[in-house]
């Protein structure tokens, strides 16, 4: 039974998380066919529980000022303060607007895959032991 319970544990966490591979690579394909690209800069960098998450401005159609924080954080992922970097987001959603540099393309997505792929080998490896 425990065995049973592992198999399903680490399979549907890896299925989840090459589905959060997925949908991002997805957002980026669409972003790079049918997204507004501008430039924004980093304004600040807001610290929660230790991660450090930049807050970036730029000045969408219409001339009102849009501030976000890129939805992803970590290694690599760090931008300094005052630096202007690309910005994509769907045509009328400002809001919805992501950082568009090559890391904060790539890495999320290929992440996710990677560590989807540790689970579901970990559920083949524990079906493999029972």
């Amino acid at each position: 039974m425990e065995m049973g319970f592992g198999v399903w544990l680490c399979a549907s966490v890896g299925v989840a998380l090459l589905g959060v591979g997925v949908y991002e690579r997805t957002v980026v394909s669409r972003l790079r066919r049918d997204g507004v690209r501008t430039e924004g800069i980093v304004v600040r960098v807001l610290v929660d529980d230790g991660a450090q998450r930049p807050v970036i401005e730029f000045t969408a159609p219409g001339g009102y000022l849009v501030e976000f924080s890129p939805t992803t954080s970590g290694m690599g992922l760090g931008l300094d303060v005052g630096s202007t970097v690309p910005v994509a987001y769907p045509p009328g959603r400002p809001q919805a607007a992501r950082v568009f540099t090559a890391r904060h393309r790539v890495l999320p997505s290929v992440f996710s895959a990677l560590i989807g792929s540790i689970f579901l080998g970990a559920a083949v490896l524990i079906a493999m032991r029972g």
